[in-house]
């Protein structure tokens, strides 16, 4: 048995074991009794007691806190407010000398801007000013070189007018041979025949008597006749006054006794006149020859050896009494000219009395209509009730008279291929541009070959043929629009636009005549019909009136009428001068003959 007297540890852990079991049977009974519990519960209470003291004075001191705190705050605030009022009062101060400095800031920027923006539009002003005269030299030294290219090729103008210094360019569309200019080895020669010795009216003999002979060999002056000699003929005219007297015996009705003569003719209505050859002639020269009146007087005053004067003034009195005479003829042109199947037609500008007038032409082969108005208008055409009248029946050529499409008219419209080459060629001189060159060489072959093609008796050409044909134009039409596109502000391009428009929407129009080779390809008849009047203009001048235009319209379309159709234009005029024009029906019966 282990010992534990004689372990000091031991028996201190034991010891002390005990006086804690002693303590807790103490406790044990302090509980048991009560004594315990009150205790605690006084202890509870003096605790809480002081915890409630405690927290009275912390209460006491926290609203003590607050106090000061509020004092402290409420100080502090204000102190606050002052300085934040003092800084907002500055603030001000500041924001309002910033706004100031801003504001002369702004106006000063503003005035920098306006001057500079001032300045800027000052310089693009004067830029584009000389950008809008270097353009305007451009495109006037471009026009001058267009106007000096310009010649029968490329516009309407005559060979007449072509520039000094430039060759003249005579357009001619038949296919050169190759051979020299002049009579071709074989070819026979025409001379003047020798007349019938029936028809001879003088004979000159050079008599051997009179007239002296040297020998051209020896200079021999004793020179003898023979029987031989050689005769010669000669054509020549001898203008003859003719003093013609007529009588016209007086008459008694033995029924009722009245007292009358004889019908004289219409044109012997005064006791002396001129007879109608003179008369004949002096229309001939005013209206043919464009001779002024004036001059016509002179002429047949030169030609007579001062027998016959006419003055100025019956020179227009005899225009006049012409085309009075010829009104019902033009009437009856007009009727015969509307029921046509093809017709020609133009105008030119005319001078009357210093204004623009406008001479008209309407026609074909065989009939020449001519009129004249102050004006070249819708208002003439109405007037002159030819395209009016017209049906679909009828195709009428012209060279883009923009007018003929006015939806009031029915016939069907051609359109003219040779101002259309040159427009082209037009286009090409100003541009540079290859579409319209190409464009004309095609049409000029397409022409060529519907020649060929007529003469082997063919109407039209085959539908290959006139694909191809459109195939091609289309072709040319976009790459003219490719070629403008690039160069759209160059000299010309606004005419070349114009020129691809009207292709496009009258292409058809242009080229009817593939399908049908009856229609014509140009309108050189209207333009041959109309230079004459040019010529009229460049020596007469021009005319006095409306009136006196239409005069002359009238007569040149009595005497181109009867010259189409083989009719000698001074007997013509003598038949008008009697009172006796042609009709059109003797007119048009002598084209047969």
């Amino acid at each position: 048995m282990y010992d534990y007297l004689h372990d000091e540890n031991l028996f201190e852990m034991n010891m002390a074991l005990r006086c804690e079991v002693k303590n807790l049977k103490r406790i044990v009974e302090e509980y048991q009794s009560g004594k315990r519990y009150l205790k605690i519960q006084e202890d509870h209470n003096r605790v809480t007691n002081g915890y409630i003291r405690e927290v009275k004075r912390l209460r006491k001191e926290i609203e003590e806190a607050h106090r000061q705190s509020f004092e402290v705050r409420e100080k502090w605030t204000n102190e606050c407010y002052d300085v934040w009022q003092e800084w907002q009062d500055e603030k001000s101060k500041y924001e309002e000398k910033i706004l100031n400095l801003k504001d002369k800031v702004w106006e000063v920027q503003r005035k920098n801007d306006e001057e500079k923006t001032a300045l800027i539009l000052r310089y693009e002003d004067r830029l584009y000013e000389k950008d809008c005269v270097i353009e305007k030299l451009k495109n006037e030294l471009a026009h001058a070189n267009a106007l000096l290219g310009n010649d029968g090729t490329n516009s309407g103008l005559p060979t007449s007018q072509t520039p000094i210094g430039k060759k003249k360019r005579v357009p001619n569309s038949r296919t050169k041979t190759g051979r020299k200019k002049g009579g071709q080895p074989g070819h026979e020669k025409h001379e003047l025949e020798a007349p019938d010795e029936s028809e001879i009216t003088d004979v000159f003999r050079h008599d051997p008597v009179t007239e002296e002979y040297v020998c051209p060999s020896c200079d021999g002056e004793k020179c003898v006749p023979t029987d031989k000699k050689e005769v010669k003929y000669e054509y020549d005219v001898c203008i003859t006054v003719k003093k013609i007297k007529h009588e016209y015996y007086c008459y008694r009705c033995l029924d009722c006794g009245t007292l009358f003569r004889s019908q004289y003719a219409p044109n012997l209505r005064g006791n002396v006149q001129y007879g109608s050859s003179l008369q004949a002639l002096t229309l001939s020269l005013t209206n043919t020859v464009h001779a002024a009146m004036g001059k016509t007087s002179s002429f047949l005053a030169g030609i007579t050896n001062e027998i016959l004067t006419p003055c100025e003034g019956y020179v227009a009195k005899l225009q006049k009494r012409a085309a009075r005479f010829l009104r019902p003829f033009r009437e009856e042109l007009r009727r015969t000219l509307i029921s046509k199947d093809i017709l020609y037609w133009d105008d030119t500008v005319i001078s009357i009395l210093g204004k623009r007038g406008c001479l008209r032409f309407y026609g074909d082969e065989g009939i020449a209509y001519y009129t004249a108005h102050a004006h070249k208008d819708m208002e003439g055409i109405d007037k002159d009730n030819v395209l009016t009248v017209l049906t679909p029946r009828t195709t009428l050529m012209h060279d883009h008279n923009s007018i003929n499409y006015n939806p009031k008219f029915k016939f069907r419209n051609i359109e003219c291929n040779q101002h259309l080459e040159r427009d082209c060629q037009k286009n090409c001189d100003n541009t540079g541009h290859s579409w319209s060159a190409n464009l004309k060489k095609l049409i000029s072959k397409a022409i060529a070959d519907r020649n060929r093609e007529v003469q082997k008796g063919k109407k039209s050409f085959n539908h290959n043929y006139i694909r191809l044909f459109h195939e091609q134009v289309d072709k040319f039409i976009a790459t003219g629009w490719n070629e403008n596109e690039a160069l759209k502000k160059n000299y010309g391009a606004s005419d070349e636009r114009s020129l691809l428009r009207r292709i496009s929407k009258y292409r058809d129009n242009y080229f009817r005549w593939l399908e049908d080779f009856s229609l014509p390809t140009t309108n050189n008849l209207s333009e041959r019909s109309l230079r004459d009047v040019k010529s009229h203009m460049k020596i007469s001048g021009q005319f006095e009136s409306v009136e006196a235009a239409d005069d002359h319209a009238l007569i040149k379309t009595y005497i181109e009428t009867c010259r189409r159709n083989n009719i000698n234009e001074i007997i013509a005029l003598q038949r008008l001068c009697d009172g006796k024009p042609y009709t059109v029906q003797e007119i048009l019966s002598q084209a047969s003959k």
